[in-house]
C-alpha cells in the first residue's frame, strides 16, 4: 500500500449515523486478527445496527457485517476498537481495517454499502504501526475438493495506492500473487506465477490458508467429499465385488500361481520364411516380439549364418561382422544378445549380402527357462539374398 496516511482508518471505519430503507444483505465476513483468526462465515446483515453513543447505523454496510458475523461481540467509538476482546484502536499501535472483495473501501464504516455475495475482509492493520498486517491476499478454491484428488487453487493480492498526496481516495488493483504459499492440505503449496498452485486434502473438513510475506493471510474452511464416502454428512457405500475372472493355465506357465516351466515364444516379424531378397536389397534391421512373460524378460538372443555357394560364415555379434566357420550349418553360429525387450531389433552394420541365411531366436525369461526348440517361420526363419 503506497502513501499511508492518518486519515485511512478514520474514513474507512468511523460510524457515523444513518437513516433510510434497511434490507438484509448475504455476506462472508473473515477476520484476521493478532490472534483472532476466523475463516469466512457467511451471515445476513441486520435491519439496523445500534451503539452506545446513540449511533445507528443501516445494517446493510460493513458494520452491519460485522455485526452479524461476531453477534454484536465488537466495539467502537468514531472506530472499529475491540473485536471479539482484541483490541486496537486506532492510533500509532494498529488498528483495525477493513476490505471489500480484496478493494480498499474509503467510506465510512457505517455508510458503506454491501450486497448479496460481497466478501468482507477485517485485518489487523499496520498502517499506523511497525506490527500489524499490510493489504491482504485473495484466495479462490472450488466449491468442492475431492479428497486425494490434487486440486488447482489461486492466490491474488491487492496493493492499494493514494496519489501523490496522500489524500486520494485510493484505487486498488488486484492482481495473480506469485510465490504465496497455500497451506492446510497434505503439503504447502507454493503458487507460480500467474497465482495458481495444487493442493491436495483429506476427506473431511479442512481449512486452506493463503500466506505471503507480511500481508494479511486468506482463509476458506469446507468439508471434502466423494458424496459418498461417510465425510462430511455423506453416507459411505461399499462397492459391490466383482467376481474374479477365471484364470486359465497349462500348469507350468506361471500363470494363477502355477510354477513358469515354459520358455516364452518369440517370432521374427521383419523377415519372412522362404522370402528371396535381390541382390543389394537384403535386411539391415532384425526385429521380432516376444510374448506375454509371466516372470519376465531375463534376455533374448538372436543368431545368424550364412552359406554363400559353400562359403559358410556366423555373424559375430561383439565384432558386429561376419566370421568364416570351417564347417557349414546354423549349430556352428554363436548367439548374440539384443536386450531384454518385448519388442526388439538389431541393426546390422549393413545390408546382408548374397548368399542363404538361417536367422534363430532364443528367449530366457527370469524364471531361468530357455528356448529349447526352434520353429521354423517363428524362432528360425531361412531366406535367401540372390
Amino acid at each position: 500500500m503506497k502513501h499511508k496516511i492518518l486519515g485511512l482508518l478514520v474514513g474507512g471505519l468511523t460510524l457515523v449515523a444513518t437513516t433510510g430503507a434497511a434490507h438484509a444483505a448475504s455476506v462472508s465476513v473473515e477476520i484476521e486478527g493478532q490472534a483472532l483468526q476466523s475463516a469466512p462465515v457467511t451471515v445476513t446483515t441486520p435491519a439496523h445496527v445500534t451503539k452506545p453513543g446513540g449511533i445507528d447505523c443501516d445494517g446493510t454496510t460493513i458494520v452491519g457485517a460485522l455485526e452479524a458475523a461476531t453477534a454484536g461481540d465488537w466495539a467502537g467509538t468514531y472506530t472499529v476498537d475491540v473485536i471479539k476482546g482484541e483490541a486496537h484502536p486506532f492510533g500509532p499501535g494498529g488498528s483495525w481495517s477493513f476490505y471489500v472483495n480484496g478493494r480498499f473501501v474509503n467510506d465510512p464504516g457505517c455508510t458503506a454499502a454491501v450486497k448479496d455475495g460481497d466478501k468482507v475482509l477485517f485485518f489487523w492493520s499496520r498502517a499506523f504501526a511497525s506490527a500489524g498486517y499490510d493489504e491482504p491476499v485473495l484466495l479462490d478454491v472450488p466449491a468442492t475438493l475431492i479428497p486425494g484428488q490434487a486440486t488447482a487453487v489461486t492466490v491474488r493480492e491487492s496493493s492499494t495506492y493514494f496519489g501523490p498526496t496522500g489524500f486520494d481516495p485510493g484505487v486498488t488493483t488486484i492482481t495473480p500473487s506469485s510465490g504465496a504459499t497455500v497451506s492446510g492440505g497434505s503439503a504447502p503449496a507454493a503458487t507460480s506465477t500467474d497465482g495458481t498452485g495444487q493442493v491436495t486434502v483429506p476427506g473431511g473438513p479442512y481449512t486452506l490458508v493463503a500466506t505471503k510475506d507480511n500481508r494479511a493471510p486468506a482463509r476458506i474452511a469446507g468439508c471434502a467429499t466423494t458424496g459418498s464416502d461417510g465425510f462430511c454428512g455423506t453416507t459411505a457405500t461399499t462397492p459391490i465385488a466383482t467376481p474374479a475372472a477365471p484364470c486359465f493355465t497349462r500348469g507350468d506357465d506361471g500363470l494363477c500361481g502355477s510354477p513358469d516351466k515354459r520358455a516364452a515364444n518369440g517370432a521374427f516379424t521383419s523377415v519372412s520364411e522362404g522370402k528371396k531378397y535381390k541382390k543389394g536389397q537384403g535386411p539391415r534391421e532384425l526385429k521380432g516380439h516376444v510374448a506375454d512373460e509371466p516372470a519376465g524378460l531375463a534376455d533374448v538372443r538372436v543368431r545368424l549364418t550364412r552359406n554363400d555357394g559353400g562359403r559358410c560364415a556366423r555373424y559375430d555379434g561383439k565384432q558386429e561382422r561376419f566370421v568364416a566357420l570351417k564347417k557349414c550349418g546354423a549349430a556352428g553360429g554363436t548367439y548374440f544378445s539384443v536386450g531384454p525387450k518385448q519388442d526388439f531389433s538389431y541393426l546390422l552394420p549393413s545390408k546382408l549380402g548374397p548368399g542363404r541365411y538361417v536367422l534363430d531366436l532364443q528367449v530366457v525369461d527370469k524364471a531361468g527357462n530357455t528356448t529349447a526348440a526352434l520353429a521354423r517361420g517363428t524362432s528360425r526363419v531361412v531366406f535367401t539374398v540372390a
